[in-house]
């Protein structure tokens, strides 16, 4: 196996610049004496970095704006939360448990967790359309595949008017098959 003598920078000044004549100095080093610049501090590799870092949000506001143009998902409601009335939610499955704050199973816009090693997991959405619901109390009975109640879960949260709210409710017991809503309730003061 022969021995090659060149070095990185003779490659490099070789490919960059014009072929050296047979009387140019050796060791990579151009005419002058000054050693060349490694890559890594060459002014047009700064040039790339500043490149990658420009483009780098240019890129994840493209992507966020692209999230935001796609079309509602099959069965949302088409108007903003905000915007929604008595009838739309009615219209939508939603039921009416206490005056002015209504409820139903999660259905369009849920991130339904996973429940690894036995047992049940449900999302209940509650609307506090027309008024601030304070303190929500929902009781749900859980379960088993005969139809026996075999434990009871309690969930409390508080809502204010307008808001929309999802309950995560979970049983770790292995033999649980669904919940059942109990009761619900919405205490709120209005100073």
């Amino acid at each position: 196996m022969t021995s090659n003598k060149r070095t990185v920078e003779d490659l490099i000044a070789e490919l960059e610049g014009p072929a050296p004549s047979g009387g140019g100095p050796a060791k990579g080093k151009p005419p002058g004496g000054k050693p060349r610049l490694s890559a890594a501090a060459s002014p047009g590799f700064g040039g790339r970095w500043l490149l990658a870092f420009a483009l780098l949000p240019l890129g994840f506001s493209a992507g966020w704006t692209a999230a935001g143009l796609r079309p509602p998902a099959q069965g949302a409601a088409a108007m903003k939360p905000g915007k929604e009335t008595r009838q739309d939610l009615l219209a939508a499955g939603w039921q009416e448990s206490d005056q002015g704050v209504f409820t139903r199973r999660c259905q369009d816009n849920c991130r339904r967790p996973l429940l690894y090693g036995g047992g049940l997991v449900d999302v209940m959405e509650v609307n506090c359309l027309e008024r601030p619901c304070g303190e929500i109390q929902v009781d749900f009975g859980v379960l088993d595949g005969r139809g026996q109640v075999i434990d009871q879960i309690i969930e409390r949260r508080s809502g204010r008017q307008g808001e929309r709210l999802q309950l995560v409710i979970e049983s770790q017991r292995s033999e649980a098959r669904r919940f059942v809503l109990r009761s619900f309730s919405a205490k709120a003061r209005i100073d």
